[in-house]
Formats: C-alpha cells, sequence, structure tokens
C-alpha cells in the first residue's frame, strides 16, 4: 500500500507550525495571528477586485447581460461543440422596434428602461443553458443550445409575442413594444461569419413579419 504523499505533507506541516507556535511568546503568537488576518484580508480584496474586473469586462453595465465579447467566446465553445458532436444550435438576432424613436420622444431614460425590460423577459423566455447578451445599443444574440430551426422559430415567435404584449412601466407609464427577431442554424452556415450575416439578415427580413430563421 502506497503511502499518502499529501496526507504526510500536511501533518508535517501542522506539526512544523505547531513547533513553531509553541517556540513562540504569546506577544509573537498575537502579533503572527494578526498578520495571518491582515493576509486573508488583503487576499479577498483582490479577489474581490478580480472578480468585479471580470464581470465589467464579460458584461453590460446597463442590463447586467452579457456583453458582445462574452457571446463571442461563448458562440466560439458552441461551434467547436457542433463541429466535434454534430449537436445543432441556432444563433437568434433581436432588434428593438422603432428604438430611436422612442428615444427621441420619450428621452434616453425611458429607451434605457427599455432595454432593461427586454433583458429581463428575454432571460425569462429562454433556458439557462442558453446564451442572451445585449451586442451593443438595441440589439440582442442569443444562443439556443441544441436547437433546430423549427424548434427556434417557435421560440422566437412566442419572444415576440410576450414582448408586445408586455409593456414596460416608466414613471407610471405603459410603454408597448415590439421586437424583430432573426435566427440561422449552425447547419446552414459554413462558419461563424456566415452564421451571424445569416441571422442578422433574418432578422431585417423579418422587420415586417416579426420573426424569420433562415
Amino acid at each position: 500500500m502506497k503511502p499518502d504523499i499529501e496526507k504526510l505533507k500536511k501533518e508535517s506541516l501542522t506539526k512544523m507550525y505547531a513547533d513553531a507556535l509553541e517556540s513562540m511568546n504569546d506577544e509573537d503568537v498575537i502579533r503572527l495571528l494578526s498578520e495571518l488576518n491582515y493576509l486573508r484580508k488583503q487576499l479577498k480584496t483582490q479577489s474581490d477586485v478580480i472578480t468585479r474586473l471580470k464581470q465589467e469586462a464579460y458584461h453590460d453595465p446597463l442590463t447586467g447581460l452579457p456583453n458582445r465579447r462574452y457571446f463571442e467566446r461563448e458562440l466560439d465553445k458552441a461551434l467547436a461543440y457542433f463541429s466535434r458532436h454534430n449537436r445543432v444550435s441556432t444563433v437568434m438576432m433581436v432588434d428593438v422596434d422603432s428604438f430611436k424613436s422612442i428615444n427621441d420622444s420619450l428621452g434616453h431614460l425611458a429607451g434605457d428602461a427599455i432595454l432593461k425590460h427586454i433583458s429581463v423577459l428575454l432571460q425569462k423566455y429562454t433556458r439557462s443553458a442558453d446564451v442572451v447578451a445585449r451586442i451593443g445599443g438595441d440589439e440582442f444574440c442569443i444562443i439556443l443550445r441544441e436547437t433546430e430551426s423549427e424548434e427556434a422559430f417557435e421560440k422566437a415567435e412566442n419572444i415576440a409575442d410576450v414582448i408586445a404584449k408586455t409593456p414596460c412601466v416608466y414613471e407610471g407609464r405603459e410603454i408597448y413594444t415590439t421586437v424583430s427577431i432573426g435566427g440561422c442554424s449552425f447547419s446552414d452556415a459554413k462558419d461563424k461569419k456566415e452564421l451571424l450575416n445569416k441571422a442578422d439578415s433574418a432578422m431585417y427580413i423579418s422587420k415586417g413579419s416579426i420573426t424569420a430563421v433562415a
């Protein structure tokens, strides 16, 4: 039976620390504990800073959704998974209709409220495994994992219908908005560029019909 090296190391370290503490007087022990507590707080502070920087690097500050950088990273992973296992996913582009008019007539704060409202609905009506991101302005992207075109089209219609029927309440006023959604299945594009271009084109085609999937 092989000895448990890690266990022996821990036991040796514990004995070493115990022997060191035994040789210290009370003041030295108190000073050591104070220094260790300071180091613990410093490490926690650094960890908090790293966590905050990661949050800022990969998330949109207005909606809290993942941003374009995060979306691109997850899309690359999803495409690699599709290449290895042939499990089809779908990308959907979501654009808020007449958003500039909303900003011009109601103000940018109302526009921000609508973007946050829509981001909540997009998260609510997608799965936790899916990726919902705000990629800029009034544009959102969704990765529907392991979802074929037909199912994606039904999902897009459902999301568009929910958004159209659910007003954003801003300063006591109900503001109704609609979105246009277009999508493309991984199996219908040869690479990421074509995938995003087809999803974007389908979204613009859907401006008159609410949804479309290439």
